[in-house]
């Protein structure tokens, strides 16, 4: 048994020293955990406040508040100029999945709001501190696979977990099931904790003040090009965001344990797609993979817009699961891919940034279009435009070939307690 493991895991990260197995079997075995956490809850949370009385316009203002945490990213710049960046990462994932406990004593559309909106936007403000250690802890060469490989161990529970916690959401009600995710998450975390590698002395932050953070964009124009596809291909894959749930509640009159199967056929094609992208990344880089994922999202709004039944939303799950694969992926990739080494978590700050500020625009629109009387498909035909707008402008970004990039010697990183230890920087 012990050696079919080694060799499946051969198989799918490739050779690896046994520092660096020792770190990708705790962020294994936190994925794991994080998988059950989100089977229990994300997939369901939107058609829960449907259901709880959220209307059309409380849906989309719930989209856009949930990237308000990317959006105030630039933040956690200042935060880790100071204070070791694992430290910052299990502050925030700590707080942001203990307020689900609550969920237990809440029955109204806005308190449950309220803790998805504080949860992601805690989720969001670590974004560019855990790409910084994912590019300290992993190899260069092979970290497209070693990603892929943690995030199939998180997928593979997500798998067996969304089409019973659809079940049991029709049985027993989000009252029990979301704390119960909860305990989940905070499992996640404490197990994140396990990391054992000393961080040693921490490089000085070149980025003092958000001026300079938007001097990156300046200066970098190429980057900038990235930034401004970046934010179409946003715009266009969130416009439709808010329609969903009522295609899937108003329309097609849908049960959790109908829209479980759909998660179910969604993880299936988000498990077996890291095998794909992961080896992509290694072989044509992270914006390679995005762009890709930015053809296939066209394939979702084009879904929803004609759908009249279960079966004709299975494209849209299958898209879904490719994107939700490859964007994770391929975000964290290609931000590495395109940013001086030495300065990846500004990097990321300012590529996170982008997705809030999209995030909170594009349901915005979405909502002002309703009001103006725009059909619910030409808002479907807007979103297909803008990605396919995405997909050409992506074409003029410019990346280094993999292996390339020129990263400097990985540095170890060990976990303490929050704002524990104060280091003093240049």
């Amino acid at each position: 048994m012990r050696k079919a493991a080694a060799w499946l895991e051969t198989a799918l990260a490739g050779s690896l020293s046994p520092s660096v197995r020792r770190v990708m079997h705790i962020e294994l075995s936190m994925s794991l955990a994080y998988g059950v956490f989100y089977a229990m809850i994300i997939p369901f949370t939107q058609v829960v406040l449907r259901r709880l009385g959220a209307t059309v316009d409380m849906l989309a203002i719930y989209t856009a508040l949930l990237f308000v945490g990317s959006v105030f990213t630039s933040f956690s710049i200042v935060l880790m100029r100071r204070r070791r960046t694992i430290n910052i990462i299990i502050f925030c994932w700590l707080l942001g999945r203990s307020l689900f406990l609550l969920t237990a004593f809440i029955s109204g559309a806005v308190p449950l709001m309220a803790i998805g909106i504080l949860f992601w936007l805690a989720e969001a403000f670590v974004i560019p501190a855990y790409t910084r250690v994912i590019q300290k802890i992993y190899p260069e060469s092979g970290r497209g696979k070693v990603m892929s490989t943690v995030r199939m161990g998180r997928v593979s529970v997500i798998l067996l977990v969304t089409p019973l916690a659809g079940w049991a959401l029709d049985k027993v009600g989000y009252q029990v099931l979301f704390p119960i995710g909860a305990l989940f998450g905070i499992l996640a975390t404490f197990l994140f904790t396990r990391m054992d590698v000393d961080e040693g002395e921490l490089p000085p932050r070149q980025t003092k003040t958000f001026a300079e953070l938007l001097q990156i964009v300046r200066t970098d124009r190429n980057f900038a090009n990235y930034l401004f596809c970046y934010a179409l291909f946003g715009l266009g894959g969130l416009m439709s965001w808010p329609l969903y749930p009522l295609v899937q509640v108003d329309r097609l009159q849908l049960s959790y344990s109908e829209i479980g199967l759909l998660g179910l056929i969604e993880s299936l094609t988000w498990f077996f797609s890291y095998l794909l992208w992961g080896r992509t990344i290694d072989k044509r880089g992270g914006l390679f993979v995005v762009r890709a994922i930015c053809a296939i999202s066209i394939v979702t709004p084009l879904t929803y817009m004609s759908a009249q039944s279960l079966w004709m939303l299975l494209p849209s799950a299958i898209a879904r699961g490719l994107g939700m694969a490859g964007f994770e992926l391929g975000r964290i990739s290609a931000g590495i891919q395109l940013a001086d080494p030495d300065r990846v978590t500004e990097y990321a700050a300012l590529q996170s940034t982008v997705v809030g500020l999209r995030g909170l625009v594009a349901p915005l629109i979405t909502v002002g279009l309703l009001r103006l009387g725009v059909p619910h498909s030409t808002i479907f035909m807007l979103s297909v435009l803008f990605l396919a707008l995405a997909w050409i402008a992506f074409g003029r970004v410019q990346a280094p070939t993999p292996g390339d990039e020129g990263y400097s010697e990985r540095q170890k990183l060990r976990y303490r307690w929050p704002f524990r230890r104060r280091i003093s920087r240049v």
